[in-house]
């Protein structure tokens, strides 16, 4: 099923530019290879996007969190009620069901050990960054393994426009080896092995490339695989178009809900 964003409010733009310009980051976020990818059992990234529309808004919560509590103690303690969370996510009904919908996704991402919250009642959500190896103990910033977000998923507002499965898919793709040169002989792509550490259905992950095509982010392009005439076979190439994200969507965006993986 899909469904049709609206453009960010200015409420939403005001809140995002606030927060990005506090965050005092340059380059946007690193995440650990071992958050987007794991050899055995679900990788954190998955974990978060598991429940569909509940899960889409943990993913987008947690990423700007982890955006924006950049410097140590990696803490963030401005008094931001909830409704100006679901503002900055462009959430509907921003001051009751936006707001409750912010308010589960700050109790799941304590529970879960993403984020050490303050949940007292009548009390803004604020809160510390635990390790992305959700172990409890606190967090450390990669500085070797690790994908770059690019900063304008938010600036430009990307995070408004991409579902949470297709949001999750283009950090994948950015993860994968290779570069985005449409000349390179290293283009990013991905073996059937290399997917499944990810852990998305096949359908899913096709149906998110469309879109990120369709959006004009991403190429996808067939190339035959080397090999001898019977290990010969068609693979797909992905190159970012738009890598640093620095153009802004065109609104409104058609784009599939997010599912349960």
């Amino acid at each position: 099923m899909s469904t049709t964003r609206p453009e960010p409010t200015t409420e939403s733009r005001t809140n995002m530019e606030q927060l990005t310009s506090a965050s005092k980051r340059k380059t946007g976020l690193q995440l650990p290879h071992s958050f987007l990818r794991s050899e055995d059992g679900l990788p954190p990234l998955l974990s978060l996007l598991r429940g569909g529309r509940s899960g889409e808004v943990r993913l987008k919560l947690y990423l700007t969190a982890s955006l924006i509590a950049a410097a140590h103690p990696h803490e963030y303690r401005r008094n931001t009620p909830a409704r100006a969370w679901a503002e900055l996510l462009n959430l509907p009904k921003p001051a009751t069901a936006g707001a409750r919908r912010v308010s589960d996704a700050f109790e799941w991402l304590d529970d879960h050990d993403y984020l050490r919250v303050d949940r007292r009642r009548g009390v803004p959500p604020k809160f510390t960054l635990l390790s992305m190896n959700l172990d409890g103990k606190g967090y450390v910033k990669p500085t070797t393994e690790y994908v770059a977000v690019p900063l304008g998923l938010w600036t430009r507002h990307w995070i408004n426009a991409l579902s949470g499965t297709e949001l999750a898919i283009l950090l994948a793709i950015l993860d994968l080896p290779g570069n985005d040169d449409p000349h390179s002989r290293q283009p990013r792509f991905a073996t059937g092995e290399q997917k499944d550490k990810y852990g998305f259905s096949d359908d899913s992950w096709t149906r998110a490339t469309k879109q990120l095509v369709h959006l004009g982010v991403l190429e996808v392009t067939r190339k035959v695989a080397n090999g001898g005439m019977s290990q010969r076979r068609n693979r797909n190439i992905y190159r970012l178009i738009d890598p640093h994200l620095d153009t802004e969507p065109t609104w409104p965006v058609t784009c599939w809900d997010s599912i349960e993986e």
